[in-house]
């Protein structure tokens, strides 16, 4: 335990610490206290030419060292904290983020300084534990692994247990190979039939009554399949057009009877518009008889009650006109919206055909990848082997930014690297010639024989 005696409450230089330890020092115990000081200033010198060299800079997850020479609640281990700092005792948090190891040291050093704790502090801040880097793809053991200087992408593979190209779990490249060739049979049979249905929906939207089937079946159909296909897609056919073709019909009877209806009322509207017309005459005479005392006021009483019946008569025709019009827009605009609701449809039906006829082919070509490459590259895992095929991305966080770095073999890894390995196939997608072989453009090599990936 500390006393005030033994540590004052105020901070000490150096040559105090030496009154301190050596009460009663002789001229060798000075001596001894140059020659110590002498090799912790060489100490830190040397640290700090080696940390230069290697310009490690920290990062969250790096564990560290911190010794202060003097303090009994030193030497200890913190860690790089996700904010990028570290809390040490009677300084609080210290920003270690892109420093080194001597830089680290500096601001340690400020932080007791500034603080008036210790006048001429000894830091020295070591590394105890680099943050881990990580590998993900096509490799045996995909996880997070302790990183040392310089290693290299192909140390970082050899850590993670080499290439894992192609084996799902444990599987043989042989079992593989029929799994997908039984995956590619079902597939192609899939891709026929929505080309089926693609050309029955063409059809129908062009009003024909029967569609011409695709001319490549795949080998995996039957005979009898292929034909029950087309039948069923020609009966939707003729189902679809007789059910909208009796929609349509319905549909313009009742507009061609709205129409009539309303040439019906609009010519009693006409006959009745003249007998008004008339009637207004007639009174209009008997009026100017009775001013001329040749007729009653009982004869023009009777002639304006026949024209008041005649005006009621054709206000009520006008209504029924236009609650007849009315009829026959209403008939013509569902008509209109039968005919736009079916080519809405069959224009969604042929749209969803065709992108489930795009997802089919490309895990048709995904699958023959697959097959392709299994077949060439087998369960090999070296770099040799795997010449050109491999591709290796590195994602780097500094200070800054972070950016993606394309790798190679000899690429030197740094701490809290992530590392992406794929392979590529480099022999491009399956394509049927005229022979039945199966080749792969714009590549380089002997074709595979359907006897190997084929049906």
């Amino acid at each position: 335990m500390r006393t005030d005696q033994q540590f004052p409450s105020q901070p000490l230089r150096m040559k105090d610490w030496g009154r301190r330890l050596f009460p009663r020092s002789e001229p060798a115990a000075g001596r001894m206290l140059a020659m110590i000081g002498g090799l912790a200033i060489a100490f830190v010198l040397l640290t700090a030419d080696a940390t230069r060299a290697d310009g490690y800079t920290f990062d969250t997850g790096d564990v560290l060292r911190v010794t202060v020479i003097g303090e009994e609640s030193y030497p200890l281990e913190v860690v790089v904290d996700d904010r990028g700092s570290i809390s040490l005792p009677m300084l609080g948090d210290i920003q270690a983020r892109a420093l080194t190891t001597v830089a680290l040291s500096q601001a340690i050093q400020r932080a007791f300084q500034q603080q008036k704790l210790i006048l001429e502090p000894f830091v020295k801040v070591e590394i105890g534990q680099y943050r881990p880097f990580f590998i993900s793809g096509t490799v045996a053991h995909p996880g997070s692994y302790p990183f040392q200087p310089g290693i290299t992408v192909r140390h970082a593979l050899a850590i993670a247990g080499g290439f894992r190209a192609t084996a799902v779990g444990n599987m043989e490249p042989a079992l593989q190979i029929a799994d997908l060739r039984s995956a590619r049979a079902g597939l192609a049979i899939e891709e026929y039939r929505l080309k089926i249905r693609l050309a029955r929906l063409q059809a129908e939207s062009r009003g024909d009554k029967s569609f011409v089937a695709p001319a490549d079946p795949p080998v995996e159909f039957g005979g009898h399949l292929i034909a029950d296909i087309i039948a069923s897609e020609q009966a939707q056919l003729d189902a679809r057009l007789a059910a909208y073709r009796d929609d349509i019909s319905f549909l313009e009877i009742s507009v061609d009877r709205a129409r009539k209806e309303a040439d019906m009322v609009a010519a009693t509207r006409k006959e009745r518009e003249k007998t008004a017309n008339i009637q207004l005459e007639e009174l209009q005479s008997a009026r100017s008889l009775r001013e001329k005392g040749l007729i009653t006021n009982s004869n023009v009483m009777t002639a304006e009650r026949a024209h008041t019946s005649y005006r009621a008569e054709l206000a009520q025709t006008e209504l029924q006109q236009e609650q007849a019009q009315q009829a026959m827009l209403n008939s013509e605009s569902e008509l209109r919206k039968k005919k736009q609701s079916y080519e809405m449809d069959l224009i969604s039906q042929t749209q969803d055909t065709q992108v489930d006829l795009g997802k089919i082919q490309s895990q048709i070509r995904y699958v023959a990848d697959k097959l392709l490459f299994i077949f060439t590259y087998g369960e090999q895992r070296t770099f040799d082997d795997l010449q050109g095929s491999v591709k290796i991305s590195i994602f780097r966080r500094d200070q800054k930014a972070a950016h993606d770095i394309v790798a190679d073999e000899n690429t030197e890894v740094r701490a809290g690297d992530v590392l992406e390995v794929s392979i590529v196939a480099n022999k491009g997608f399956y394509a049927p010639d005229t022979s039945g072989t199966i080749v792969a453009p714009n590549a380089e090599g002997p074709a595979l024989q359907p006897s190997i990936i084929g049906q």
